[in-house]
């Protein structure tokens, strides 16, 4: 429920231990239905805490005040984050696949996992992004000749993406993705 990204992480060798213990023991919790309800829980949790680590707190416009490489490395933790639990799972899996006679962990990947891809992929797109403008930012603080008018129309589109007032962290937001391509 709380920590960054990173710190999640370190914690996921015992997260997955204890479920795999819960799957094992418990009687009411032991069905695939309740145990990927369970997984899907936990993500949706990750999710949250990605985007309370991301924004800190604050609503999801400040992220355009913030400084794009900083924020570039807090958005590579959650994909980091999302890497290293897709891992623990399936190396659990593997684990209890190694003895036949003990209950598996036979769950839907996709109901575990899927929310946590698409929020990757939005990650992923923001990545793009905040690199494009800091990219520009520092083209545009060596003050190259020529590059006045490149600068300058870069802003302009910038600003009308930002007047748009997308919820960046928001990976159901379709309209989003059409603004980011036409961005691009």
């Amino acid at each position: 429920y709380t920590g960054t990204a990173t710190t999640i992480i370190d914690t996921l060798p015992a997260l997955t231990n204890s479920i795999k213990m819960i799957h094992t023991i418990a009687r009411y919790y032991s069905t695939t239905e309740r145990m990927t309800n369970l997984f899907a829980r936990i993500t949706d949790q990750m999710i949250v805490n990605c985007k309370a680590s991301i924004t800190e707190g604050e609503g999801f416009d400040t992220l355009w005040e913030k400084e794009p490489q900083e924020l570039v490395r807090q958005l590579e933790s959650c994909l980091k984050l999302s890497e290293a639990y897709q891992e623990q799972y399936r190396l659990t899996k593997r684990k209890l696949q190694t003895m036949p006679k003990g209950k598996q962990f036979d769950f839907n990947e996709m109901q575990i996992f899927g929310k946590f891809d698409l929020f990757c992929r939005r990650i992923i797109k923001l990545i793009d992004l905040f690199s494009t403008i800091h990219q520009f930012q520092a083209l545009a603080s060596h003050s190259l000749e020529g590059m006045e008018p490149l600068i300058s129309a870069f802003n302009v589109i910038l600003d009308e993406f930002k007047s748009k007032k997308h919820d960046l962290l928001d990976y159901h937001n379709n309209k989003f993705d059409r603004d980011y391509v036409e961005f691009n």
